[in-house]
């Protein structure tokens, strides 16, 4: 079943399989980012220039289902990949109307022009630039390319469309906008957004008592000697000895005690007990 309903805030998302194991149950919240981004960019570029009232009411993704609407869509080389954005064309005429200081016309529908290319151009650039910035963040993105006219655009398979409601209560005007964008962009953010997952589990590590290396010294047994006896010896000699316990010695301190046996041809240490 295609997924048709918008990301937005408290919204419940339909199933769909290009979107299981991926956190786009969090997108409303960068949802609602970019309407207090595009809201600030109307503010200081429009409203505050022209004393209008231009707002964004609310806005959604939505996976692209094969080609978007018909229209003029306006397409330029991001960062990541391609944005695209369709303006409706009631809102292009009010904000020329008010650039150049005319009255708008809701019923008017006048010929094309340039001038009205260049408004919808701006207006496009208004919109998409700050998008691919909060997509991209914390990186800088590169500036967007230059926008090229097209019908019903073609665009990479997985992308994404924003769909925005602006709004203008002192004309009455609400306006439908449609922003594209290459999958590459919401790749980037539900990375970002993706809880950090736990590594591979480590093997289990033996007790520390088994893994800390010691060397042991034997020190099998002291012979009290004179001087003069010592010079005395010659090869061949024999000091005559009793081989009583032996002391175990970890680093030159004495830490243990053991019994001196026989095994085999060898000397080994066996019955430790603890050092005094």
């Amino acid at each position: 079943m295609p997924q048709q309903a918008l990301l937005q805030a408290n919204a419940t998302l339909p199933l769909d399989p290009r979107t299981l194991g991926r956190p786009v149950h969090l997108l409303p919240r960068l949802a609602e980012s970019l309407r207090e981004a595009f809201n600030e960019a109307l503010r200081l570029q429009l409203n505050r220039r022209y004393r209008s009232q231009y707002q964004v009411s609310d806005l959604g993704f939505q996976p692209l289902e094969g080609v978007p609407a018909a229209g003029r869509w306006l397409l330029g080389k991001g960062a990541a990949g391609v944005l695209g954005c369709r303006i409706d064309r009631p809102l292009v005429l009010a904000v020329m109307a008010q650039r150049y200081g005319a009255t708008p016309d809701a019923g008017a529908n006048p010929p094309e022009t340039s001038s009205e290319e260049r408004v919808q151009a701006w207006l496009s650039r208004l919109l998409l630039e700050p998008l691919q910035a909060l997509l991209l963040e914390p990186a800088e993105p590169a500036p967007l390319g230059e926008l090229q006219a097209q019908m019903a655009p073609q665009l990479p398979a997985g992308s994404w469309l924003l769909r925005l409601n602006l709004r203008e209560p002192g004309q009455g005007l609400a306006s439908k906008l449609v922003l594209a964008l290459a999958p590459a962009y919401l790749d980037a953010v539900l990375q970002r957004l993706a809880p950090a997952r736990a590594g591979a589990p480590t093997p289990a590590q033996p007790p520390l008592a088994r893994r800390l290396p010691l060397t042991l010294q034997a020190r099998l047994l002291e012979r009290p000697m004179e001087l003069g006896e010592l010079l005395a010896l010659r090869p061949g000699s024999l000091i005559p000895i009793h081989m009583g316990h032996a002391e175990v010695l970890v680093g030159g301190a004495r830490l243990f005690t053991a019994a001196v046996a026989e095994h085999q041809g060898k000397l080994c240490l066996t019955s430790f007990e603890d050092a005094e």
